[in-house]
């Protein structure tokens, strides 16, 4: 009992004290214009020696000496002396962030009550996280190469260091874990308050989902977790491809898509190749180069370091490293499966792609359009020829100091890690299934899928890009010589977004397809098809797939609405930019296999809707389903009208 009386005595003390602190007031004192503090009854309690001053606030005031702030307690001492540029006031926990100026940088730091700096005012940034106990704080550290570079770490409130400054962004807790971001990857991790990862730095995505995580790893695959940490459910995506292998090395970084590193190349736009010897390089016979393609193997061709003193090295000023060119066959999900050239060099480039020298034993034609023919061998002209100056890294590869500095900086090494692993990736999502419509629509689009347009595969140059001029009651339809897709690819649990956009390739031999489907919409959109020929009250949309030779599934291509125009046999989606030429011969013009013409050449496509143009007064298509089953090809009978 006399020991509570005892607890119950100071309390009230302190109490006292506080709300004596609390009635104090600064007044500015008009002899010597400083300001200090009286009580109710104007007695100075705390002299007159400040420039500025605040009220008290919980026992503590925040005062101003010749423009530096500090902290005072109620009795006038200093906790915190005036050496800071700002001061905020302490939090529940006893905690308040300082700043100090320095030049025109702001450093910032965390004290406590004591007058003590857990967090030293060296920080550009902190986070006083109040329920987890933690502070995240914003830190320069040196980094080899780079210099000094701001990455988070993290902090108990006695100033212990839980995590050394290596995270991209604060990181998220919750519940005694946090989500971090690796500053030298890009991927995301989880961590908890005694220092230790419960989930390593491997995925692209990290979602919290009731008391666990769902995640998406870096090679594409779903994880669900329980609250306990253990794995519940797992889901690969297909399609997924090991992407290109920085190594750590900013010069294969960088090296990335600058032509022809990284890309992928198969057996129709890779060739044995005999140049013209003539002064001018005028043309060149391809023919089929003899490797073990198996089922869609592709090679690659990258930089690596090379000590062996091999002709045609490349230098790099930056690292004063020798390069060559090797090249190495992957399978199709970017497994190795061997090596072709363990050295090289490009000899000369044109518009059609590049001469590369495999050992110094053979050379190989790099052609730039991915979709070359695949007829064994042909002819094509050398335009434009120029011979590559080997000396250095930025004569065949295209790269610069610039490019090799920026990638010793963390933050944007693991961008460029990220951008490599979606680039190798992309459409990964679109090679998804589509949903299997209810028992109703199955049997209408069953009975849709009996009429001509879906019962008829479109090849390479019959699915192209479109681009529309209206002039008046006409409109002019350009036509490209190929296909490019935007792809926005969509994750959810966890939600994690990436778009770009690529060339459709149609096979190693150019016989991939597309098929037309029909898919039912719940929502009601004006632009979408109209069911008025079985009448089920539902909107549809049309659906590209791609399949292989063997007619297996390989991803979607796009998600169209109802055709605008069709005109000359061809079906114009304007919108989507995307033209189906129904018609199978044009004599050299799109919607032919470029591989049944033996004067083809391949190069580069500099004006994409160079090719066929079409003009028509034909009016819109209306969005019905009747119009789509009377379509027929060009010749036949014509759809109805609005």
């Amino acid at each position: 009992m006399k020991l509570r009386s005892i607890i119950l005595a100071v309390c009230l003390l302190g109490l006292c004290a506080s709300v004596a602190a609390q009635d104090l007031k600064p007044v500015k004192d008009k002899g010597t214009k400083l300001f200090g503090y009286q009580d109710k009854s104007k007695n100075w309690v705390i002299q007159p020696a400040f420039t500025q001053a605040k009220r008290f606030n919980d026992g503590f005031a925040i005062v101003e000496v010749d423009g530096l702030k500090g902290v005072i307690d109620e009795t006038g001492a200093w906790v915190l002396r005036p050496e800071y540029d700002n001061i905020d006031k302490y939090n529940k926990v006893g905690l308040c962030e300082v700043t100090v100026k320095r030049g025109k940088t702001k450093y910032r730091g965390v004290a406590n009550r004591a007058g003590e700096l857990v967090v030293p005012a060296e920080c550009h940034s902190v986070s006083i996280d109040k329920s987890e106990g933690l502070i995240m704080a914003l830190k320069d550290v040196e980094v080899p190469r780079a210099g000094l570079k701001s990455l988070w770490g993290v902090y108990r409130f006695d100033g212990t260091e839980l995590f050394e400054p290596q995270f991209l962004t604060s990181p998220s807790f919750y519940n005694g874990r946090g989500i971090a971001k690796s500053a030298f990857t890009g991927l995301k991790g989880v961590i908890d308050l005694d220092g230790n990862e419960l989930l390593p730095f491997e995925h692209l995505a990290i979602s919290s989902s009731f008391g666990g995580y769902e995640v998406l790893t870096a090679d594409f695959v779903r994880r669900a977790y329980d609250s306990r940490m253990m794995k519940t459910s797992e889901f690969a995506y297909p399609g997924y491809v090991i992407p290109y292998d920085t190594m750590g090395d900013p010069v294969r970084a960088a090296a990335w898509h600058k032509w022809p590193v990284g890309f992928r190349f198969h057996r129709n736009n890779l060739r044995e190749v005999q140049v013209t010897r003539d002064s001018r390089y005028g043309n060149a016979s391809c023919g089929t180069l003899r490797i073990d393609w198996g089922y869609d193997r592709f090679v690659r061709f990258e930089p690596v370091r090379d000590t062996l003193n091999h002709p045609g090295l490349m230098l790099c000023h930056e690292t004063g490293d020798y390069y060559t060119l090797k090249a190495v066959l992957y399978e199709r999900d970017g497994m190795p499966a061997g090596e072709l050239a363990s050295w090289g060099w490009i000899e000369g480039e044109c518009e059609e792609g590049i001469i590369y020298n495999a050992e110094g034993r053979e050379t190989w034609m790099l052609m730039r359009d991915q979709n070359c023919p695949a007829i064994p061998s042909f002819s094509t002209p050398l335009t434009g020829y120029r011979k590559i100056d080997n000396s250095d890294i930025q004569g065949p590869l295209d790269i610069s100091s610039y490019d090799i500095g920026r990638l010793y900086d963390p933050s944007r090494a693991a961008d460029r890690y990220i951008e490599i692993i979606e680039g190798e990736n992309l459409g990964i999502s679109s090679r998804l299934p589509r949903p299997a419509p209810e028992l109703r629509m199955a049997g209408v689009i069953d009975k849709v899928n009996r009429t001509p347009l879906f019962r008829r595969p479109f090849r390479m140059g019959q699915v192209v890009n479109c681009k529309t001029m209206h002039n008046g009651e006409s409109i002019e339809v350009r036509l490209s010589d190929n296909l490019l897709c935007g792809i926005v690819d969509r994750f959810e649990d966890p939600s994690y977004d990436f778009k770009g956009e690529e060339e459709l390739f149609w096979g190693p031999d150019n016989n991939y397809t597309v098929w037309l489907s029909l898919e039912p919409v719940h929502r009601s959109v004006p632009e979408l098809i109209e069911d008025d020929v079985y009448n089920t009250g539902r909107r549809f949309e049309l659906v590209l797939s791609l399949y292989d030779e063997r007619d297996q599934y390989i991803r979607t291509i796009a998600t169209v609405p109802a055709p605008d125009f069709f005109v000359e046999g061809v079906l114009v989606f304007e919108k989507a930019g995307i033209a189906l030429i129904t018609d199978h011969g044009h004599g050299g013009r799109p919607g032919e296999r470029p591989d049944s013409r033996p004067d083809y050449h391949p190069g580069s496509h500099h004006d994409r809707f160079g090719g066929r143009k079409i003009t028509s007064s034909e009016p819109h298509l209306a969005p019905k389903l009747s119009v789509l089953q009377d379509i027929q090809p060009a010749g036949g009978r014509q759809p109805g009208r609005h």
